[in-house]
């Protein structure tokens, strides 16, 4: 059964979401410039990346979920 959650965190619009190759995670890229993990089961953040100086325009995993890419307006 699928589950529905409301998801708080990020101070500005949400940008960007991508599921990781397993679905056990997904990643959002927002207006605040933060990048932030989540559990998919539970909707609990588990970790917050900041960095982008501009906000986040896209966010994804790799092919094998190593990796995480996001893109920004940074100049």
């Amino acid at each position: 059964m699928a589950q529905l959650y409301a998801l708080q965190g990020h101070q500005g619009s949400v940008n960007s979401v991508a599921f990781s190759p397993n679905d056990m995670l997904f990643v959002t890229g927002s207006r605040d410039r933060d990048i932030k993990l989540w559990e998919t089961d539970s909707g609990k953040e588990i970790q917050k990346l900041r960095g982008h100086k501009a906000e986040v325009r896209a966010v994804a995993f790799s092919p094998d979920g190593q990796w995480l890419v996001s893109g920004s307006h940074d100049t």
